[in-house]
């Protein structure tokens, strides 16, 4: 099954673009500093040198190398990203599946609590949520963004698994006897497994981009390093103003490549498994 979904995605010029893309910031974050062991937190030539020979991207105000802050940056913000749309994609659907397959009472409460998340101000929650920790890892910071990314998601399934669950198959399934867990996850779950991982890919997109948002009003992670930390620390020096371009420009790139490429992907996924799209 894995091998007919991925064969015709790799025919398609837009996903082998957004995919090289990816892969190639994805591999500076994860083997970058394996290989470019210097410490990102500490000082490592003069302050506010432009790139060289030693620093390869030049040293911030406190003489931190700045490639180091990239690719450590990139791997967490990576990170961030997985962990928030592995928090969204479970509870989307679960809430979804659940409601899809129960229906009834339960299928009411659940999707008026969906509503009601889906219609609150997510990110001025996270903001709140955050600015009452002092302490904050990027696991933490990654769970609260996570946690508010979910209901359209979980709407999306629901609706569905609503057009499969009156399916002959499914129907059949019944009649044998099958516990709604196994219904669910034999009968429905498989149908709409490319619009799971397409979502996904939009799960990490939001992390990202919420991080750098959290980080550059100061409530992003207070340990490690992350592309949204590095945009923060010159937006305070006031990088831009003074012409400092080695210091914002490289994690402002990163964060663009990423999601750029991501959206890429699922664009092309839409386009190769959407036969609606297909036929244009």
């Amino acid at each position: 099954m894995l091998k007919t979904m991925l064969k015709p995605l790799f025919r398609s010029k837009k996903f082998l673009i957004g995919f090289i893309i990816f892969i190639v910031i994805a591999s500076l974050g994860i083997f970058g500093p394996m290989f470019y062991r210097v410490d990102p937190t500490e000082m490592a030539g003069m302050f506010e040198s432009p790139p060289s020979s030693e620093n390869l991207l030049g040293t911030d105000t406190y003489g931190r190398d700045v490639l180091a802050q990239l690719l450590n940056g990139i791997r967490s913000s990576l990170y961030i990203g997985i962990v928030a749309a592995l928090t969204s994609l479970i509870i989307g659907s679960l809430v979804g599946v659940i409601a899809a397959v129960k229906g009834g009472l339960m299928d009411d409460i659940l999707m008026g609590f969906t509503n009601i998340v889906l219609t609150t101000p997510s990110i001025l929650v996270a903001i709140l949520i955050a600015s009452y920790l002092k302490a904050r890892s990027v696991t933490l910071v990654a769970l609260i963004l996570g946690l508010f990314q979910w209901p359209w998601f979980a709407r999306a399934i629901r609706a569905q698994l609503m057009s499969l669950i009156n399916r002959e198959y499914v129907y059949l399934s019944k009649l044998a006897g099958y516990s709604d867990l196994r219904l669910a996850f034999e009968d429905l779950v498989p149908g709409i497994a490319t619009y799971t991982f397409m979502s996904f890919i939009l799960f990490i997109n939001g992390g990202i981009m919420g991080e750098a948002g959290l980080s550059l009003i100061g409530l992003g992670p207070t340990k490690g390093i992350s592309l949204g930390i590095m945009l923060q620390w010159a937006v305070l020096m006031e990088a831009v103003r003074r012409g400092l371009w080695w210091w914002f420009v490289p994690p402002g790139a990163a964060i663009v490549a990423i999601t750029s490429s991501l959206l890429i992907i699922s664009t092309a996924m839409d386009e190769v498994f959407n036969p609606r799209l297909r036929e244009r």
